[in-house]
């Protein structure tokens, strides 16, 4: 591992993190992707790039940010089946599986099924939801195997990747195509995986020139409720797509998809009985295309281009219908302005079409909206003692529909003072914008006889605020240990919180009058938080490697202006968050691998303590055939994540054990 920066021309190799990231999206590819992740020492893990920036790369140890990187290798030997189940090892992100389909995930506090102070990309296209303010998991399943890695930086993003990325990014990359030649043949079946089966194909169609197509299908049980019922939330899906490849120039991919939810829902009226409770299927369909470009010469000077379009659709019946066109183009050039700075600037533009349909209990003032999303950054880094001391200064610049101009500054100090250690610092500001959820949704709460509670639109609805102060060090204390300590201050203003109105009498001149009580979203809370994320990385021999990590979070929420109520998320967020991971090579083609959680309680729901511990064996049949069996939550029978009791769609996480068998040729 090489953690000095080394002389100027050398600058590009500690470049931001986040600016790497901003272009890791395009082709992203490790050094050595071929490499078997237990050929790798130590030190060529902390050397894991984590970032391209035409063919020049940077070491994940030497990135001045919190970041975490959840290897292909890692998902694969641990025996994951979703995308959030790989996020639970990541210090400072909190994984809470909500039901069968639905799981609540943010890093550093403010978790909800629908937490908006996450930023999450797949390979470079958002997945972050404007109308709902969040990320739709459950509407995301990809082929684990196609996955390179997952980057995940904790702490604000806003300078590269531009409002809601507040707390944290979430970066999902997928394998170039010329790491997965030939067939592959995936199937799974357990308790609640009822099945899944995943195909793909991968070849060389021109020199230098390689393609995949793939497809999978998969159906997941529906999970229990404390009662012992049955929580009505199974889920499946099906989804489909290719990606082609020539060299590490130019990138092009697509997919489609259908996934089905199964959930409770309140249905209600203005006559008796006032509710009722149905069982709905909701459907989710998209289709996206996304193509990424870049150039560079040998020095690091070049463009980068990237463009996707993206159809969604989410059909509640008891709810309303949500679809989406988003068209997106980034575009960044970064060049060497003399021999300490390395100035990077970009401008982007999105346009999203969307259209929601309601019924009579959820309409908007606009159901059909053009927004536009207008953006710039600029970002320099220099450095000041070409062997030492860098400091990195960048803002984004945005004009949304919603809240007008936004401006998103950032500092970033780094010292590497040797090989072995690093230290940083930052101040950055972000912001979440306003969703029309909260500027302008009209949405039944509760009824009774000539009486509605709703939630009323508020146009004044504005962006919260954070200002993040972050200091971190890296170290490689032996050949074979490392360590990497991150502590946070956040400052946030202008949260949302909600405000009950004076009732008054509505018609409309079509249905018969009734009363409403009006509840609106608004800007009516501040919060300070403080913790801190530690991680320590042991290979205790060449067969054994230990990942060890803790989080701590102390997060305070007051109310700014008088309201009648208030939805705080404080105490929906553990304290306390303990993890670790142990990959073992058995004996030669025989592995167990071994990932154990300790979540503290969720004062706010009642959510107890809770540990978790899943085990996976797998075993190399054949040459071409691999078998492995997994545990998941394996010595206690079920407890609860996420979400009150008395929540209508809360559920008990189960047991689960299944197998899974792979054909490769």
């Amino acid at each position: 591992m090489q953690l000095r920066a080394g002389n100027a021309p050398r600058l590009y190799c500690i470049n931001n993190i986040l600016l790497g990231l901003a272009v890791t999206t395009l082709f992203p590819r490790l050094a050595s992707a071929e490499d078997n992740y237990f050929d790798l020492t130590l030190e060529q893990l902390l050397d894991i790039n984590v970032s391209i920036v035409s063919k020049k790369q940077e070491a994940m140890a030497t990135a001045p940010a919190a970041i975490y990187v959840i290897t292909g290798e890692d998902i694969q030997r641990s025996g994951i089946t979703t995308i959030p189940d790989a996020l639970r090892m990541v210090p400072g992100l909190n994984v809470a599986q909500s039901d069968s389909n639905s799981w609540a995930i943010s890093a550093r506090g403010f978790n909800s099924v629908l937490a908006n102070k996450l930023l999450v990309l797949l390979d470079g296209r958002t997945l972050y939801n404007p109308v709902f303010g969040g990320v739709m998991w459950e509407a995301h399943d990809v082929v684990l195997d196609d996955i390179e890695r997952i980057e995940v930086v904790r702490g604000p993003g806003g300078t590269l990747w531009g409002a809601n990325a507040v707390n944290g990014v979430i970066n999902i990359i997928t394998k170039h195509a010329a790491d997965t030649q030939g067939k592959l043949i995936t199937v799974k079946y357990g308790e609640e995986e009822q099945g899944t089966l995943s195909v793909r194909q991968g070849g060389e169609f021109a020199d230098n020139a390689f393609y995949r197509v793939y497809a999978k299908a998969f159906e997941r049980d529906s999970l229990q409720k404390a009662s012992g019922t049955d929580n009505y939330d199974d889920w499946n899906g099906i989804n489909a797509g290719f990606r082609l490849d020539w060299d590490d120039n130019l990138s092009l991919d697509g997919g489609v998809y259908q996934a089905k939810t199964r959930q409770r829902k309140e249905n209600y009226s203005l006559v008796a009985p006032y509710v009722s409770i149905e069982n709905q299927t909701i459907v989710y369909q998209g289709a996206n295309i996304h193509m990424g470009w870049s150039e560079q010469d040998p020095h690091g000077t070049g463009l980068n281009v990237q463009s996707f379009i993206d159809w969604t659709k989410r059909d509640e019946p008891f709810n309303f219908i949500d679809e989406r066109i988003t068209i997106d183009m980034d575009v960044q050039y970064n060049w060497f302005a003399g021999q300490r700075q390395e100035l990077t600037v970009g401008a982007g533009f999105r346009f999203n079409a969307d259209t929601n349909q309601g019924n009579n209990n959820v309409e908007f003032t606009d159901n059909k909206r053009r927004n536009r999303l207008f953006s710039a950054f600029v970002q320099d880094k220099i450095a000041l003692s070409p062997e030492q001391w860098f400091v990195t200064l960048g803002a984004k610049f945005e004009h949304n529909d919603f809240s007008g101009f936004e401006i998103q500054p950032n500092i970033r100090l780094q010292w590497i003072p040797n090989e072995q250690h690093m230290l940083w610092a930052a101040i950055s500001e972000a912001v979440r914008t306003p969703t029309p959820i909260e500027q302008e949704l009209t949405s039944t709460i509760a009824t009774a006889a000539n009486v509605r509670l709703a939630f009323v639109p508020n146009p004044d609805f504005k962006s919260e605020q954070l200002t993040a102060y972050e200091l971190g060090y890296r170290a490689q204390l032996a050949s074979n240990f490392s360590m990497d300590v991150t502590g946070f201050y956040n400052d946030y203003d202008a949260l949302q919180s909600i405000r009950v109105g004076a009732p008054y009498m509505f018609d409309n001149g079509v249905d018969p009058a009734y009363f409403l009580l009006p509840v609106k979203f608004t800007n009516g809370s501040e919060a300070q938080s403080e913790g801190f994320e530690t991680l320590f990385d042991w290979m205790l021999s060449p067969d054994l490697k230990l990942s060890l990590n803790y989080s701590y979070l102390h997060l305070n929420q007051e109310l700014t202006e008088p309201q009648s109520g208030d939805e705080q998320l404080v105490n929906v967020y553990p304290q306390h968050k303990l993890a670790m991971k142990v990959f073992w090579n058995v004996v030669e083609n025989w592995t167990i691998d071994t990932t154990a959680s300790f979540v503290d309680d969720l004062q706010g729901t009642n959510v107890e303590q809770y540990s978790r511990v899943d085990i996976n064996i797998g075993g190399q049949l054949t040459d071409n055939i691999r078998l492995n069996l997994t545990a998941q939550n394996l010595f206690d029978s079920a407890h609860r994540e996420f979400g009150d009791v008395s929540d209508l769609n809360s559920a008990l996480v189960e047991q689960s054990v299944f197998a899974k068998l792979t054909f490769s040729y």
